[in-house]
């Protein structure tokens, strides 16, 4: 029953207030991916060695998802990480690192509410009991070279996914942070991912002792055009996030800003060139936000129906394949994008570009150029409202490779300006800026 994220959670002003400017001023920024899949204990490790084929063929190579402590500690010190320790020797073959958030209290380790028939979101009634869990799983986990962190718990600033308080969490954080670097020194420790920027509750958690220090990643979750109202688009869904990283910094130090959990679902109504589009504007604007290093993809592939997960109908919907992993378009579309900017840092140069219409008129014209550590730049340019030709004034460029959705490109040598690109509303088109004759 855990699937990671998929809250329906009510989404505050931040997310329509006034756009953060995407400008980064010409500073490099590291910038990964990561996908997600959760599997419990037991599951058939030939069903996640097909997963991870498809992590491959991605070349996204860094995979989230839970170690539930129910999981792992069903009873009261009786541990058994044997199916983990599998688990993780699979991914090492495949290459794929690992980044884990722990969570799911055991119902012999939970606070307990009269009432609360659901206690795998409660917080632990003895918090020496978390330490120790924490401190065993890294223990038994410490020699593996791909575990590179640890998760506290996942979306806790919403009463859905935990039942306790914002100092509650600060305790459970700062506790199992101390727990893990005990046991593996190399190993980071990660603030649960957050449903939305919420500063009333970051300052919450940081105002516990210890707990500002017992991380260096703060993560956000992003489902806008799933689960959030219908004015609330990818362009506008961080307009408050300038705000929420201020008061980040203020209050718990400078951390890195991840977005490491957004999907789009292909439900009833929405296609999969939908969801095509959505990825590419997804990645573009969220990239090319200040501060934002992550992006981690929900899911490699839709569930089954007979599976139960907490949540609603979406849930089942939000794979970059179908149940039996035969590719969406989205597959390939994600795997575009990632393949342009995954090159280990980029800067964001969107005021090097010039978008003037031609024919038509602009609804909600919207571009990101990103440069990458080889001198080569990618531009995302789309109209989200209407289907206006445009003019592209660009960088200096030996050819300029257009993508489409399933990857296919085709060039114009030498050529500084683009001249009546045809948009159609809502969907992005995608550029390659290189200083080199040809295609790779």
């Amino acid at each position: 029953m855990r699937w990671s994220s998929l809250a329906t959670a009510v989404l505050a002003a931040w997310v329509i207030s006034p756009p953060v400017a995407t400008q980064y001023e010409d500073e490099w920024k590291p910038v990964s991916f990561a996908i997600l899949e959760d599997y419990d204990t037991g599951d058939d490790l030939d069903e996640v060695r097909a997963d991870f084929e498809l992590f491959e063929r991605l070349e996204i190579r860094t995979w989230r998802g839970s170690f539930g402590w129910d999981d792992y500690e069903p009873k009261r010190g009786r541990y058994d990480f044997t199916w983990l320790q599998r688990f993780v020797t699979l991914a090492a073959k495949h290459h794929i690192q690992l980044r884990p958030y722990l969570g799911y209290t055991p119902e012999w380790a939970a606070r307990k509410r009269d009432g609360d028939t659901e206690v795998w979101n409660n917080p632990p009634a003895r918090i020496d009991e978390w330490e120790r869990f924490a401190s065993a799983i890294a223990a038994a986990l410490a020699r593996s070279d791909n575990v590179l962190s640890y998760e506290i718990y996942n979306e806790e600033n919403v009463k859905q996914w935990w039942e306790g308080t914002a100092a509650e969490y600060g305790a459970v954080l700062e506790r199992g942070a101390r727990a893990i670097r005990r046991r593996d020194a190399n190993a980071s420790v990660i603030f649960g991912g957050l449903v939305f920027p919420d500063v009333e509750w970051i300052e919450s958690v940081c105002s516990v002792r210890g707990a500002a220090s017992a991380f260096s990643v703060l993560p956000i979750h992003a489902y806008p055009e799933t689960w959030t109202p219908a004015n609330v688009t990818v362009e506008n869904y961080f307009g408050g996030l300038q705000e929420f990283v201020a008061a980040a910094d203020r209050e718990c130090g400078r951390k890195a800003i991840w977005i490491n959990e957004t999907g789009f679902a292909t439900v009833p109504g929405r296609s999969e060139r939908d969801q095509a589009s959505w990825w590419v504007r997804a990645v573009a604007t969220f990239l090319a936000a200040p501060r934002v290093e992550h992006i981690g993809i929900y899911e490699i592939k839709d569930l089954a129906p007979d599976r139960p997960v907490i949540g609603d109908a979406p849930n089942y919907h939000l794979g970059l394949t179908r149940t039996d992993r035969t590719p969406k378009l989205a597959f390939y579309t994600v795997d575009l994008p990632t393949d342009l900017l995954d090159a280990g840092k980029l800067a964001v140069e969107d005021a090097l570009v010039r978008v003037s219409v031609e024919d038509g008129t602009a609804g909600e014209l919207h571009h990101h150029l990103f440069r990458r550590p080889d001198g080569e730049r990618v531009l995302f340019v789309w109209d989200g409202l209407s289907s206006p030709a445009v003019r592209l004034e660009l960088p200096p460029a030996s050819a300029v490779v257009e993508f489409d959705f399933e990857g296919r490109p085709s060039a114009t040598q030498d050529v500084t300006v683009l001249r009546r690109v045809q948009l159609s509303a809502g969907v992005p088109r995608i550029f390659r800026l290189t200083r080199q004759t040809g295609l790779r």
